[in-house]
């Protein structure tokens, strides 16, 4: 039997990765994970392996950090190697990053099938240098899982409905299996992530949104990215940064911790798409650091509010939201995302198709 090539390289990749690899491991296939390396820091990637439950990848490529044509580049040539060497019968990519774009280009050009997790989201914004990851990808895979409807519907309008089915959300089979490990308390923290080039590489923007946060009304946890954390003292704003009565900053957790925090939480401040999503299952509204259309039916629906640090009248509605704020029953969160066993469902799919 040929076996099965995962690639990741990130923390929503491996928690992607878990119920998928789990779920093929219990019927019987050979399987081979390549990390590329894009999270080389420990806190940022071995304890996800560790906390659920997945082999070390049988190979780290290595790749670090770097400008986006470095990393799609490092990946692509270290990841040609590593497939002429195993020759796997198909490559299952996640998601969106420079990792997720190296993988299908390099493989596609051995032609070896590609299964891509997460695909059809898209944020309708050229600019976002994930979107043009998203599209190159699903475009050249062979077979497109889509985690919501308004994935499934872009996909189609792409031309790919032949190859896309709607499987739900494969993040939220990880989280059911992670939550009942926890104690849930609602003592209603905020819980903050703060990450992404767009508000980590200007001092302004990172001082904005410092001073938006001290404006919230609540205990604010925040789990410090390393990049951030770098950027905070290169541009003098450490101290201001500690200085913020309300915030509590933390190191990088584990997904069994996030999840106990985001389970606490009475809302999510973040950049992360991942995590906005992810604030549905946990019961708490989301302000969105962003510019970008993301999960549409969470907007539509005002679970997701997008903030602008930087603009006042933006900051003003978002407080107002934030004073809202509440942990919300699971009886009254939104269901948009399948029902927790969509590993089951696309492996389904891949042995329908014979790609496995």
């Amino acid at each position: 039997m040929n076996e099965i090539m995962h690639l990741v390289g990130n923390r929503p990749q491996f928690i992607k990765l878990a119920p998928l690899y789990h779920e093929l491991q219990n019927r019987g296939y050979k399987q081979y994970i390549v990390h590329s390396g894009q999270h080389y820091d420990a806190s940022m990637s071995e304890i996800f392996f560790q906390e659920l439950n997945i082999p070390k990848p049988n190979v780290n490529l290595q790749v670090g950090s770097g400008s986006h044509a470095e990393i799609t580049g490092g990946v692509m040539l270290a990841l040609e190697r590593e497939l002429q060497k195993q020759k796997p019968s198909l490559v299952i990519l996640y998601g969106d990053t420079d990792t997720t774009l190296a993988g299908a280009v390099a493989t596609v050009k051995l032609h070896i099938p590609i299964a891509h997790v997460e695909g059809g989201a898209r944020t309708h914004n050229r600019d976002n240098p994930e979107e043009c990851n998203r599209i190159v990808t699903d475009h050249l895979s062979n077979i497109i899982f889509c985690p919501d409807r308004s994935a499934m519907q872009s996909a189609e309008k792409e031309g790919l409905a032949d190859r896309s089915y709607l499987t739900g959300d494969i993040m939220y089979d990880t989280f059911l299996s992670v939550r009942g490990r926890n104690n849930i308390s609602h003592d209603e923290i905020i819980l903050m992530t703060w990450h992404r080039q767009e508000n980590t590489a200007d001092k302004d923007r990172m001082r904005s949104i410092l001073r938006f946060i001290q404006r919230l009304d609540g205990r604010i946890v925040c789990p410090l990215h390393p990049r951030t954390r770098k950027y905070l003292r290169e541009f003098g704003l450490w101290q201001e940064a500690v200085d913020i009565d309300n915030l509590e900053i933390i190191e990088p957790v584990g997904y069994i911790e996030m999840v106990s925090l985001m389970n606490r939480a009475k809302l999510i401040v973040t950049d992360s798409g991942g995590l906005s999503k992810e604030s549905s299952y946990a019961g708490a509204k989301c302000l969105f650091m962003l510019g970008l259309d993301l999960w549409d039916d969470l907007v539509s629906d005002g679970w997701i509010v997008k903030v602008d640090p930087q603009e006042p009248s933006s900051v003003n509605a978002a407080l107002a939201f934030a004073n809202q704020a509440r942990h919300i029953p699971e009886e009254e969160r939104p269901k948009y995302y399948g029902d927790g066993h969509t590993a089951a469902k696309i492996v389904d799919l891949l042995e329908r198709h014979s790609l496995i």
